[in-house]
């Protein structure tokens, strides 16, 4: 399997750490794979993506660029993440159905790396998306939800349930978080709670008792507050808009790597979070987490361990969020929780081992 040519398609370059992450574990798996892969990544920020990854890139819009790289390719992996759902935006999902159709009228091989798919709203989507995913190679989803969806939706290839591909990196050095959060005063000596949160729905409310939660976690438990950016500069901003007030609430305003982002998650003692990957990024580095359910993928994530939301966007509940963080901050997660984290970071290295043998049954055809 030497030089094989391979297009990746993912909402790459937009400082997004959890689909960063997802193509460097994507990119670490076809490296133990294929013998001197020629990878080309899409990207939205082709410089950033070829230096930060070594790959070759093309623009995210340029369509000359995206058929040609196709067109000399062998393989197109469209992954991972949420990239086939319309609650975002339908035109993101035209998009990416646009470029595993050119894939399969260019004859390719085509495979779904470890996707969460749905929800679509637009009938109209569902039977393209049908009609487009019944002609690719092999579908790997990261939960049984997206599975189920596929099914019932009339897909009849072949799909795997496994996990998200981000559970099968390696973690990170804890010395590398621990630099940073002294560079920006946090002191040793207190709990750290982190919060990895984003914007959502443009309502005020469920900030408010967020931000209430926050403060009382900062003034009743002698925690420090970090406020963990995992898409910067957006997340950077909507905790400050949050408009928290403590001296020991601290909102890191830096663009971090993807290492410093898990050693500095590596460094709390409970992680609670909006951001899927913030989540995934606390079960590599075992640390307790809780989740605020914005999305069914959250929800979906914690399922796979056997949890529940703490509360959601939609119905925030400042007592409860505030009881269950400090229950967790004092218990951490049950030991059947951690054997679950750790089963499911089996599952994800399962998506390279059946995209191998996707490659293999070909060439001995």
């Amino acid at each position: 399997m030497a030089n094989y040519k391979i297009v990746i398609s993912g909402y790459y370059g937009f400082n997004n750490a959890g689909d960063e992450a997802m193509l460097s574990a994507i990119l670490q798996a076809l490296k133990g794979t294929f013998d001197s892969p020629d990878i080309t990544v899409i990207s939205g920020n082709p410089k950033s993506t070829a230096a930060a990854f070594g790959v070759h890139t093309v623009p995210r819009f340029s369509i000359p660029g995206i058929c040609r790289a196709i067109f000399s390719s062998d393989l197109i992996i469209s992954g991972g993440g949420s990239l086939l759902q319309d609650v975002t935006s339908w035109k993101s999902m035209i998009y990416y159905l646009s470029i595993i159709t050119l894939g399969v009228l260019f004859r390719k091989q085509v495979f779904l790396y470890s996707q969460g798919i749905g929800p679509v709203r637009y009938r109209a989507i569902r039977i393209i998306l049908k009609h487009v995913l019944n002609h690719v190679d092999a579908i790997t989803v990261r939960d049984k939800e997206s599975k189920g969806f596929l099914e019932r939706l009339g897909v009849h290839r072949q799909i795997y349930a496994t996990a998200d591909a981000v559970l099968s990196l390696s973690p990170a050095d804890l010395s590398i978080g621990k630099k940073i959060l002294a560079e920006q005063g946090v002191p040793e000596g207190r709990k750290k709670i982190g919060l990895a949160i984003r914007y959502w729905n443009h309502s005020r409310e469920w900030m408010d008792q967020l931000k209430a939660a926050v403060q009382r976690l900062e003034n009743e438990n002698h925690a420090s507050v970090i406020c963990i950016p995992m898409q910067y500069p957006e997340d950077e901003m909507a905790a400050e808009s949050m408009g928290c007030q403590g001296d020991h609430i601290y909102v890191l305003n830096q663009d971090y790597s993807i290492e410093e982002l898990m050693s500095l998650i590596g460094n709390m003692d409970v992680l609670v979070g909006m951001r899927l990957h913030a989540l995934i990024f606390s079960a590599l580095m075992h640390v307790p987490f809780l989740g605020v359910s914005y999305d069914p993928k959250i929800d979906n994530f914690l399922a796979l361990i056997g949890q529940k939301a703490s509360t959601s966007v939609q119905h925030m509940d400042e007592e409860k969020l505030y009881n269950d963080t400090c229950r967790i901050l004092s218990e951490g997660l049950a030991e059947d929780d951690w054997k679950n984290v750790d089963a499911l970071r089996e599952r994800a290295c399962e998506n390279v081992q059946i995209l191998k043998n996707l490659v293999t049954h070909k060439e001995e055809n």
